[in-house]
C-alpha cells in the first residue's frame, strides 16, 4: 500500500492535470475569468492547503526536526515549476521572479518562464479524485465538530466509520489520522450511541466524546439536513416528472439527476434512522 506521501503525489498530479484540461478549455472559449478562478483553487486550495499540508512532517515536540524525504521533495519542486507556468499569463512578474528562485538551480540566461512551454496535460485517475475528495470532506467534518464542541485542534480523537459506499478509507488511514489530528480509526457496522456524527455522501461518521453530546441540539441539527435533503429530492422528482425535460435532456444529464435523487434519499433514510436512534 503507498504511503501517504506517495498517495498524496499521485493525488495532486491528477489533480492538475484536471485542472489543466478545465484551464485549457477555458483559454480556447476565452472565458478567461473562470481559467483564473480554476488557477486561483488549483494553487491556493489544492496545492497549499491540502497538498502542502499531506507531504508535511508531522510535529513532534520530543523529537528533532524531520526533513521531506528526497522523492516527494523532487516532485513538489516539479509541481511548483508547472504551477508556475500556469499562473505566468496571470502574475507575470511574481511567477518570473520565483522561477529563477534558488530551489529550482541554477538557471541558463535564456531559462525564462514567459518562454517556457505549458506542461501537458496527462492522466487523471478518476477514482482517486473522487476518494480523496471524500477524504478531504471527511477532515472538514472532523475540523467543525471540533469547533462545535470547543475540542483543541491538539486533542486526538477516535474515529469510527460506517460505510456505505465503496471508497477504501483504509487507504488513507495515514492522511486522516495526520490532518484530522485523529488517534484511532475504526469500522462500525452500526451507529454508535452518544457520539458526534456526520455524513460524507452515504458513509456515516462518529466521533465517541467523552461528555454526553447535547441530544436537542443534534436533534434540530439533523431535522435541518433533513428538511433540505427533502426540499431537493422534491426539486429532483419535480424535474424527472417534467415531461419536456425527459424528452429533451441528454441520457447523461438525466443519469446525473438519477444519482442525485437515490443518494437524497439514501441520506434521508440515514437520517431518520439518527433521529430515531436520538428518540426524535
Amino acid at each position: 500500500m503507498p504511503n501517504t506521501n506517495q498517495v498524496a503525489i499521485q493525488w495532486f498530479e491528477s489533480r492538475f492535470n484536471q485542472a489543466l484540461a478545465e484551464i485549457d478549455e477555458q483559454f480556447n472559449q476565452y472565458r478567461l475569468s473562470e481559467a483564473l478562478m480554476t488557477t486561483y483553487k488549483l494553487v491556493w486550495d489544492d496545492f497549499c492547503a491540502w497538498y502542502l499540508e499531506m507531504i508535511k512532517p508531522a510535529y513532534n515536540p520530543n523529537a528533532e526536526k524531520q526533513a521531506i524525504d528526497k522523492e516527494t521533495y523532487e516532485a513538489t519542486i516539479g509541481f511548483f515549476e508547472d504551477i508556475l507556468k500556469v499562473l505566468h499569463p496571470f502574475t507575470p512578474f511574481i511567477s518570473e521572479e520565483l522561477w529563477h528562485d534558488d530551489i529550482f538551480g541554477e538557471r541558463a540566461t535564456m531559462d525564462c518562464c514567459i518562454v517556457a512551454l505549458l506542461p501537458a496535460i496527462g492522466e487523471m485517475d478518476a477514482r482517486l479524485l473522487t476518494e480523496v475528495e471524500a477524504i478531504k470532506q471527511l477532515i472538514t467534518e472532523v475540523r467543525n465538530v471540533r469547533n462545535a464542541k470547543n475540542l483543541s485542534p491538539k486533542e486526538k480523537l477516535p474515529l469510527s466509520i460506517k460505510v456505505n459506499s465503496d471508497v477504501k478509507y483504509d487507504a488513507y488511514n495515514a492522511i486522516i489520522t495526520k490532518l484530522g489530528n485523529i488517534d484511532v480509526v475504526s469500522f462500525t457496522d452500526s451507529k454508535i450511541a452518544g457520539a458526534a456524527s456526520f455524513l460524507v455522501g452515504t458513509d456515516e461518521f462518529f466521533i465517541p466524546l467523552q461528555a454526553n453530546i447535547d441530544v436537542p441540539a443534534e436533534i434540530e441539527r439533523l431535522k435541518a439536513e433533513l428538511a433540505y435533503l427533502e426540499g431537493f429530492l422534491k426539486s429532483v422528482n419535480a424535474k424527472l416528472q417534467n415531461e419536456r425535460f425527459m424528452a429533451n435532456a441528454k441520457p447523461e444529464i438525466i443519469e446525473i439527476e438519477l444519482r442525485k435523487k437515490a443518494d437524497a434519499e439514501t441520506k434521508i433514510a440515514i437520517i431518520k434512522e439518527s433521529l430515531k436512534s436520538l428518540g426524535a
